[in-house]
């Protein structure tokens, strides 16, 4: 399907087309060209409509004396992220954060309450010795802690390095001693589906770290609530646009994860711009983005609600605990209006049969993969009842932001994306080559003000993944195709990349065409060798175990594709090897298939199924 099915009733109401309106800008493509050619025009614009304050304003846009890679952005600007989201709205009694525990616990904090608490909270941080430039970790469930955690730690100028809250002991202390952090926020124990997390395993395994918990049992710990009473009250520290605030880590499969590193500046100014524009956020919405604070959403939800003078809501359960209802019972109770799902979570609530509208959301967020055509459409259609936009949304944590975006001031077609505000992306073929219609790498043609600052401590590894392969251009690693109208389609990882009898393959084409055939709920595609053909398909799939299912899902390819793409194997599965936020790991599925080195598995959810595959694997020729 390539034709629009949603066309925005009245674009003119979006923040995205008030601000081009206010620059007499009068469509879309004029605003977006725009913003990629003039620099010095858009981000300012952006800063001001955004209500972005700097302490001391920056006197130049970008500096790039050192090379494009190391760019420096809002040079000499003073400004600080806890300032510009708590701080500045103080006298505010509007709810900054709204919450509910899996227990059903509930409230809100005010800004002005918000402030309070992390204020005190960072004046005893600094009464602690942390300074200014010091890691400190976060290891919790989204809850209102957290969230406190991650304002008083920026307050001050020390980065905040957020933790996946699932992680066990060994990806917890790999981040720790990467970052050399000294200070941890945690809690001894949660519950997550109605079972006892206990954090405190974990806890204990970690070594050369001081614990600032929710309810300590031992002496040698902090405990949170005390410090955030007792505290002296302290406003935010004067930051540079270039000082670290937050430090995020990749979860990659392969290899030690990396460390992004985000500062006070460039990042936190693309975030409001893109819940601002792409979320359509203003102060009277609330966003519930389903993530978690130890990845890029959870962060940038945060900020850019806040940011914006709006209400972030956090929830510490599973959203279908006890059941699927749970999800529209906390939308209705907490009027939440923006809400942010995986393709994942759309499939798994497809797959029970739900087709109950989520009333009184009047956006739905989205991102972590590439959508399917048929699960976008249930939730358009079933969910969104035909009349909410979907604003899918493509980045990651290396710039905590999105390259692509489509958004509610423009027409909407199945699993589209639309080109970034101000990011100056394109698709290049494997000659460095610019092309329309076709798959490639996406790419950024120019710096962008929230790329990461380097990769910690490994400024080669930077360079490398980011700047090698097309000298000047920023390579993402997604596999993409553009048109010439500005809409743009993934295809999964660049890396994941399949190439039969000399033809290039996203993985993401042939897992379109699997899940269009029935009894099909996910479909994971890789490349396995191939004596003629240099590489073959293999498939795998979750749903019906039958051969009907699997001759269907072979047909469904080659009348897609052509026999050339035939699969080689199609394989039912009990479940996919997935990202424990819902990112289907490719590479693993093929590492254990043919019993090679799966590699770092420490951000699988569940790594039980890798026996399985390997399993498998041996009772086929490969």
């Amino acid at each position: 399907m390539d034709q629009f099915i949603y066309v925005p009733p009245n674009p003119q109401d979006t923040n995205l087309m008030r601000l081009a309106k206010k620059h007499g800008v009068e469509t879309i493509e004029e605003l977006y060209k725009r913003a990629d050619s003039d620099q010095e025009w858009f981000w300012p614009a952006v800063i001001e409509d955004c209500g972005i304050r700097f302490d001391v304003p920056f006197r130049q846009l970008v500096e790039d004396k050192d090379g494009i890679p190391w760019s420096r952005w809002f040079v000499d600007g003073r400004i600080n992220i806890t300032k510009n989201c708590v701080e500045n709205h103080k006298d505010s009694s509007a709810p900054a954060i709204k919450f509910e525990r899996e227990d059903g616990t509930a409230g809100a904090l005010s800004f002005s309450e918000l402030d309070r608490m992390t204020g005190k909270m960072a004046g005893s941080l600094l009464k602690l010795g942390i300074k200014k430039g010091d890691r400190i970790g976060i290891y919790m469930p989204p809850n209102p802690e957290s969230i406190i955690s991650l304002y008083s730690i920026m307050r001050i100028g020390a980065v905040a390095v957020p933790i996946f809250s699932g992680y066990g002991t060994d990806a917890v202390s790999t981040r720790i001693e990467d970052a050399g952090i000294k200070f941890l926020f945690s809690l001894s124990k949660y519950s997550r589906k109605g079972k006892l997390v206990n954090v405190r395993k974990t806890l204990e395994a970690l070594d050369g770290v001081k614990l600032i918990l929710i309810h300590p049992e031992r002496e040698d710990e902090l405990d949170f609530y005390r410090l955030m009473e007792e505290g002296e009250y302290t406003s935010s520290t004067d930051t540079d646009s270039e000082d670290p605030a937050l430090m995020l880590y990749t979860s990659g499969t392969t290899g030690k994860p990396k460390g992004t590193v985000h500062v006070h500046g460039g990042s936190f100014i693309n975030i409001a711009k893109e819940v601002r524009y792409y979320m359509d956020m203003t102060s009277r919405d609330t966003l519930f983005w389903i993530s978690d604070l130890g990845w890029m959403m959870g962060p940038w939800s945060i900020i850019g609600a806040n940011a914006l003078g709006g209400s972030i809501f956090v929830y510490d359960g599973a959203v279908d605990f006890p059941d699927s209802n749970r999800l529209w019972n906390l939308i209705s109770s907490h009027d939440v209006t923006l809400l942010g799902v995986s393709p994942s979570l759309v499939r798994t609530l497809k797959s029970r049969g739900i087709r109950k509208p989520l009333k009184g959301i009047r956006l739905f967020g989205s991102t972590g993969e590439p959508w399917d055509e048929d699960s976008w459409l249930w939730l358009f259609r079933d969910l969104g009842q035909g009349k909410v936009p979907i604003a899918n949304v493509s980045g990651g944590t290396d710039i905590i932001g999105c390259f692509l975006a489509s958004t509610a001031a423009i027409p909407l077609m199945p699993r589209c994306l639309y080109r970034g505000l101000g990011m100056n992306v394109s698709v290049l073929n494997e000659n460095g080559e610019e092309v329309y219609d076709q798959v490639g790498y996406l790419v950024a043609g120019k710096h962008c003000p929230s790329m990461t600052r380097g990769i910690w401590q490994n400024e080669d590894k930077y360079l490398e993944t980011y700047w090698s392969k097309f000298p000047g251009y920023w390579i993402q690693g997604d596999w993409a195709k553009m048109t010439r109208d500005g809409y743009f389609f993934l295809f999964g990882r660049s890396d994941d990349v399949l190439k039969v009898a000399g033809k290039r393959l996203g993985p993401n084409e042939v897992e379109n065409l699997a899940m269009t055939v029935e009894g099909v709920t996910e479909a994971a595609v890789a490349g396995i060798p191939d004596n003629i053909k240099g590489e073959s398909v293999l498939v795998f799939y979750t749903g019906t175990n039958t051969d009907r299912t699997r001759d269907n899902i072979r047909e469904a390819v080659v009348n897609g594709l052509g026999k050339s793409f035939a699969p080689k194997y199609v394989i039912w599965l009990p479940q996919l090897p997935k990202t424990r936020n819902g990112k289907i790991m490719r590479r693993v599925v093929r590492s254990a298939f043919l019993n090679m080195d799966t590699g770092d598995l420490s951000n699988m959810e569940d790594t039980g199924v890798i026996d399985y595959i390997k399993e498998v694997g041996m009772l086929y020729d490969n």
